[in-house]
């Protein structure tokens, strides 16, 4: 469709002065027949000439009333569209933009159309400016969700935008995983996790939309001040689902009204953006698990295992802090593989990682050495400590019956204990290797005991 190009003060500069032409032209007729005055004063040439020339000056000075009070106001309008425009220019250079009511608004009450024009362009001017901040934020919220795929910072990084945007005095971040949630982060929250219906929790997930409660009335959740407990009045419920994913939620607690609609487009962008991050978050943590953890035991393989020695063994040194490892290896294995076959092998060696993983402290660890051999790392150990835990650990081994085809076996296992700080041990190897050094010792006079390095 093709565009023609006019000019709307010409056709208007046109359209007034034919109107006072116009009059000019009809006004010695309505004076004739309508005032009475006699035809030789009302029909005559020099009267018609005024007639038109008085509608020529009134149209002229109508146009020029219309030039004065609308284009001043029209052009005050392009200012202020420029001067925004440059405004958002400038905000794709440094991503800062300034608006305040007098440099981007038009200062203008009027009760006509005029007014309502007004109104609206200001509500234009701050539509545009709020998505622009809200581009704004959105954009450097996503950046800080790039640079990092470890699940705290992740969480910690939604938490601390949710509360900033939507507001709320407290937060936390529940993940889903095999029909269990985990409390990944928490911010000035306190919750009875024991008490609290997970339930609930799950039909937050499935209904996959945002449940807002007012006027909260249970103490399962409260919120954090440092001095003590304060009850919210709203809770927020936001389910994070991502492509047919259930991920996990966030609750946000407030005492005051939130700041933003949760179900508004806007609100629900920001929230399926963050999603994925959490998600890869999560997924990433999971494979590094699988890459960390022996198959066959379930406890961690050696490469991993050996990373998370060598930290400990730098915090002991740092902190002056003893160290104890235990390295553990099955008595007359072969002969089990030999008599039983490898299955029944592969049952006991996954039989002694349960047993050791379930009688030692949470900060204790069990690496899988290699074949039959484990190294069990107890942190903040003297070798006294030690020794008692593997005593423990002799008994209840000694004591354990292995149920495999209708056969009821027995096994023992020998280890050696070495600790830091000591004279001879300066390096994580050397550590290792007196570990190793007393393991063959204990083979080697008897079997079925634990001796500590000397």
């Amino acid at each position: 469709m093709k565009r023609l190009t006019t000019s709307v003060s010409q056709d208007l500069f046109l359209a007034m002065v034919g109107f006072g032409i116009f009059i000019g032209v009809i006004f010695p007729f309505f004076t004739k027949f309508v005032l009475q005055l006699p035809q030789e004063k009302a029909l005559n040439l020099t009267f018609f000439t005024m007639c038109i020339t008085a509608g020529i000056i009134v149209g002229i000075f109508n146009f020029s009333i219309f030039r004065i009070v609308v284009c001043r106001f029209l052009e005050e309008m392009r200012k202020k569209i420029n001067d925004f425009r440059e405004k958002l220019n400038r905000y794709y250079w440094d991503r800062t933009i300034k608006c305040s009511p007098e440099e981007c608004y038009i200062d203008m009450s009027s009760t006509d159309v005029v007014g309502s024009l007004v109104e609206d362009f200001n509500h234009f001017i701050d539509t545009i400016y709020h998505l622009v901040k809200t581009e704004h934020v959105r954009s450097e919220f996503m950046e800080s969700l790039k640079k990092s795929l470890k699940i705290n910072d992740v969480a910690e990084i939604i938490i601390k935008f949710f509360r900033d945007y939507f507001g709320g005095d407290a937060a936390c971040i529940l993940t889903y995983k095999r029909g269990q949630f985990n409390i990944t982060k928490t911010w000035n929250l306190d919750m009875d996790i024991d008490k609290t219906d997970t339930d609930y929790w799950f039909r937050v997930l499935t209904e996959g939309r945002v449940i807002l409660l007012e006027e909260v009335a249970e103490d399962l959740l409260a919120i954090n001040i440092g001095l003590g407990r304060l009850k919210p009045k709203y809770i927020a419920y936001i389910p994070l689902v991502y492509q047919a994913h259930y991920v996990g939620i966030v609750i946000l607690l407030s005492r005051t009204p939130f700041h933003k609609d949760f179900q508004s487009l806007e609100s629900q962008n920001i929230i399926s953006e963050a999603t994925p991050f959490l998600y890869n978050a999560l997924l990433m943590k999971r494979l590094e698990l699988l890459a960390a953890i022996d198959e066959l035991t379930g406890v961690l393989n050696r490469r991993f295992g050996i990373r998370r020695l060598n930290e400990e063994f730098e915090r002991s040194k740092r902190h002056s802090l003893p160290l104890s490892v235990a390295m553990i290896d099955i008595d007359d294995f072969k002969k089990i593989n030999d008599a039983y076959g490898h299955q029944c092998g592969d049952l006991v060696l996954k039989t002694l990682a349960e047993l050791i993983t379930q009688n030692i402290r949470v900060s204790d660890f069990v690496i899988r050495y290699g074949g039959e051999e484990f190294l069990v790392v107890i942190p903040g150990a003297s070798s006294l400590d030690a020794m008692r835990l593997m005593d423990r650990l002799l008994n209840i081994v000694a004591t354990f019956t292995v149920h495999y085809g209708g056969h009821e076996i027995h096994f023992t296992f020998s280890g050696g204990i070495a600790t830091y700080p000591a004279e001879n041990i300066k390096e994580l190897s050397t550590l290792i290797q007196k570990a190793d050094e007393a393991l063959y010792q204990a083979k080697r006079t008897g079997k079925n005991q634990v001796i500590i390095s000397g």
